[in-house]
């Protein structure tokens, strides 16, 4: 697991007031806390953390914290980064001593590697559903990453919680939590013949124009009839 360096200050005064003082100068106010000692307020240089941050890209690491330059007797790990929720900036770190051999709790990112066969040869989809973990052990032994190969995924294949084959790690999820897996395909072919049934129930009432159009015909042949009536009762009268 990689251990990185970050420098910081101590700081004795604390507050919104200070805290928006420090933002404005582009300082990040922190706080160190955990193994029976006294929370201690810091204050780190903001392009300093921000590029180290950056290049963990989410990743787990030990925390050597550099005070008023010294390095800390205890490791930390990050346990919670507070952001702006509309420019993003960094308002806030939470660093954890830790001891190493005790197990800790944490959240350690999900990377998968590959393209699954039953994606390439079948045209399926892969579903990535959990991307993070919850793991317990001991400080040296948290994973930068869990790493998944899906090349071997075929259609309706998929790797679960206890699938994963990691010895110094307890995983607190559940067991049969889906990590990722390969569904079929979307069933367009069957949309077809819906669509073909649904054209031929909207032209089922044109079928029934021709015998619409058969009426005039029919009243056609009796105006003709009642024609020919006429023309045999003036001959009749001019006979008489």
């Amino acid at each position: 697991m990689k251990e990185i360096v970050i420098e910081a200050a101590s700081r004795q005064s604390s507050g919104k007031g200070v805290a928006r003082k420090l933002r404005a100068a582009r300082k990040i106010p922190a706080v160190v806390y955990g193994q029976a000692e006294s929370p201690q307020s810091l204050e780190i240089d903001y392009t300093h953390f921000h590029k180290i941050h950056h290049a963990l890209h989410g990743e787990n690491a030990l925390i050597n914290l550099k005070i008023d330059g010294k390095i800390a007797d205890k490791k930390t790990l990050i346990r919670d980064i507070q952001y702006d929720p509309i420019r993003g900036d960094i308002l806030h770190i939470d660093f954890q001593r830790i001891s190493m051999d005790e197990k800790i709790r944490v959240s350690v990112n999900v990377r998968v590697h590959g393209v699954p066969k039953g994606v390439k040869s079948s045209g399926g989809i892969m579903q990535w559903s959990l991307r993070s973990l919850e793991v317990l052990c001991l400080p040296a032994d948290i994973p930068e990453s869990i790493d998944i190969n899906v090349e071997e995924l075929d259609i309706h294949d998929g790797i679960k919680v206890r699938d994963l084959n990691y010895p110094n790690l307890d995983f607190a999820n559940d067991p049969e939590e889906t990590i990722v897996n390969v569904i079929p395909p979307a069933l367009v072919k069957e949309e077809a013949p819906a669509a073909a049934t649904a054209e031929g129930e909207a032209a089922a009432p044109t079928e029934a124009k021709p015998e619409e159009a058969a009426e005039p015909e029919v009243i056609s042949e009796k105006k003709a009839e009642e024609r020919r009536a006429e023309k045999e009762k003036a001959k009749k009268e001019e006979k008489k």
